[in-house]
């Protein structure tokens, strides 16, 4: 007897967090940021894709990025879905790794040899422009395009 009704509380206990879930409202269960990745010049290595919610770490190093999204790459353009973020500032560093090394090879003047794009695609010329020219606020469910750049 009392195990039945352990059980049937249990099961209760299930049921009511599971509409729980289903009924919060989206800001609880976070917004999808929807990144569309223009210009891929190849299907050769992956994608890799970091978001930031801080400068620390910007734009390449994946231990500080809050997401690491790693796909393989398809010419053309890809959409990649980055779901359950809180509202807040974010930027976004995309990089096509042909070799699959997990980094932005450069040649020796320092010159990306592979792919990269930024959130807001600043234009950059020597160095990666900073974190706070490639930041949005993200507020509910949103779209941004990222043109890859060599």
């Amino acid at each position: 007897m009392r195990r039945t009704c352990f059980l049937a509380a249990l099961a209760l206990v299930a049921v009511t967090f599971s509409a729980a879930q289903q009924s919060a409202p989206a800001s609880a269960r976070g917004y999808t940021l929807t990144v569309i990745i223009e210009g891929i010049n190849q299907k050769d290595g992956h994608i890799g894709m970091l978001v930031f919610n801080s400068p620390k770490g910007w734009a390449e190093d994946r231990t500080a990025a809050l997401r690491d999204i790693y796909v393989p790459a398809q010419p053309g353009t890809m959409t990649i879905k980055v779901p359950n973020l809180a509202a807040g500032e974010y930027a976004v560093a995309v990089l096509h790794d042909v070799n699959n090394n997990h980094k932005l090879d450069r040649n020796w003047l320092n010159k990306p040899t592979e792919q990269w794009g930024l959130s807001n695609n600043p234009h950059a010329v020597i160095k990666t422009p900073a974190y706070s020219k490639c930041t949005f606020q993200l507020k509910g469910d949103m779209e941004i395009h990222i043109q890859m750049q060599m």
